[in-house]
């Protein structure tokens, strides 16, 4: 076997001229190429990375949802009492109403308490009044009698 002289000129050690893909490890500005653990590193961040977008996702819903759900019960809470609240406000306006229609009823009631009351403080200022002057008879009766048996014992002479 004989060699060419353009075999012979040709370097043995050279590799082949390949092009660089953009796929291969050894990137266009001549730096090395990533190995395979950067790869599974990134890979493996970036996994982490969407499962803790993930969790953190489901964290808010959770979150939404608790409060979502103490909200409804609250709403439905105050619903109830609004809703009791109306009732005792109508009843409670029924009842002012007929109050408020019952009202003359009401004064004409006191004012005839207060007559009866003054009728009452007019006969016992009335009763007081005829004792006193009854008081006061009975007095002049007996002074004017001691009087007119007074002078009948200086009339009559003494034996």
């Amino acid at each position: 076997m004989t060699k060419s002289r353009a075999d012979a000129a040709a370097p043995t050690t050279a590799p082949p001229a390949i092009p660089n893909s953009p796929r291969s490890p050894a990137s266009a500005s001549g730096r090395p190429g990533t190995s395979a653990t950067e790869l599974n590193l990134r890979t493996d961040r970036q996994k982490a990375q969407s499962s803790y977008q993930r969790a953190a996702e489901a964290e808010q819903a959770y979150r939404a949802k608790r409060r979502a759900t103490y909200a409804r019960k609250d709403f439905n809470a105050g619903k109830a009492h609004f809703a009791a609240a109306g009732v005792s406000i109508k009843e409670g306006a029924k009842c002012m109403w007929s109050a408020v229609r019952a009202g003359p009823a009401i004064v004409k009631e006191k004012q005839v308490k207060m007559r009866e009351e003054g009728k009452m403080k007019k006969r016992e200022t009335a009763e007081a009044k005829k004792k006193k002057w009854e008081e006061k008879a009975k007095k002049s009766n007996e002074s004017s009698s001691s009087a007119e048996a007074a002078p009948a014992a200086e009339a009559t002479p003494a034996a």
